[in-house]
């Protein structure tokens, strides 16, 4: 029983080397956390946190292997995701450099920046890159996960190795543009 939330069920647990830890995470996404000592390092984490490619699309291919819909790439080879909250708005720095692979990005690498937008009745609003759109109705942050798996694509075919799965045409959103 999840208090205000009604029954869920344990998906994954996992001790710390000591024993002295564990923690579960619940079907309504809750991370839980126990053991014996202070809980002062856990918090300094936020309260919710989320990669933002969560809740994107997958789909299968014709050898029936799973891929992000959008990147037409198998979701364990795409660049680090970034932190964000339930509402898609990403953490700061510090917290986005707990995501293996991003511990040595530059600062501008790590989170997307604010600018500013015509919203529907002609008012300028803040919003966040990340939730703008390009031409191609896709997302300005995805358009730069794109880019950085480009990049990766790159730097791995110059290193000698081969693509495991060769990506197919990247240019085309989520909706078919």
């Amino acid at each position: 029983q999840i208090e205000g939330q009604g029954h869920g069920a344990v998906f994954d647990c996992k001790f710390s080397p000591d024993g002295q830890h564990f923690a579960c995470t619940d079907s309504h996404g809750h991370l839980l956390l126990f053991g014996f000592g202070c809980n002062k390092y856990y918090e300094k984490i936020p309260d919710q946190m989320f990669f933002h490619t969560d809740y994107r699309p997958l789909i299968r291919d014709a050898n029936n292997y799973v891929l992000d819909e959008q990147t037409q790439q198998a979701p364990h080879l795409m660049p680090p995701p970034f932190l964000v909250d339930v509402d898609g708005n990403p953490h700061p720095t510090r917290f986005q450099r707990l995501v293996p692979g991003r511990e040595n990005c530059k600062d501008e690498q790590l989170i997307p920046q604010l600018g500013y937008v015509a919203n529907g009745d002609g008012e300028v609003v803040e919003q966040v890159i990340g939730q703008q759109t390009n031409d191609q109705d896709e997302s300005i942050l995805d358009g730069m996960i794109r880019e950085l798996q480009r990049e990766q694509d790159l730097r791995l075919i110059n290193e000698g190795e081969t693509l495991p799965n060769p990506p197919l045409n990247r240019s085309h959103s989520a909706n078919g543009g």
